[in-house]
């Protein structure tokens, strides 16, 4: 039989402090936003400390770049002018880097994606300037 010691309830990690964090999508959910634009609420996990937060996709021109961003951050290609169908099953277990920051909202902080980062980061080489083989990038 399973055991486990049980913890204090206001212990648990509402939020990270700000930071370059990976992220994984538990849960996707196709829904409409309060002006009326299709939009995809996801639900996400901080890696390792298990604080979950969410975002939004909303699918209007002027957000387009931000599905861009989590496209690129979660591993796709963007093609320019191509026609994307996105669904959301289908984004739950990507995982991806995100920039967090640390906002209050009715006396309670809490976690903001401030950026989808679509950049690997920087890596110092140890091979004097020649490419490492074991390098994805």
């Amino acid at each position: 039989m399973p055991t486990y010691k049980a913890s204090d309830i206001a212990t648990r990690p509402d939020f990270v402090e700000p930071g370059d964090y990976t992220v994984e999508v538990i849960h996707a959910e196709e829904t409409v936003s309060q002006k009326g634009h299709d939009m995809i609420e996801l639900k996400l996990r901080v890696e390792p400390s298990g604080a979950i937060l969410f975002d939004h996709l909303v699918f209007m021109p002027n957000s387009f770049w931000k599905i861009d961003a989590f496209r690129v951050a979660t591993g796709e290609t963007v093609t320019p002018d191509e026609d994307v169908e996105v669904i959301a099953d289908d984004l739950i277990g990507r995982t991806g880097r995100v920039r967090l920051m640390v906002e209050e909202y009715k006396g309670r902080k809490r976690n903001k994606v401030a950026a989808w980062l679509t950049q690997p980061a920087a890596q110092t080489s140890t091979t004097g300037g020649v490419p490492d083989a074991n390098r994805p990038f």
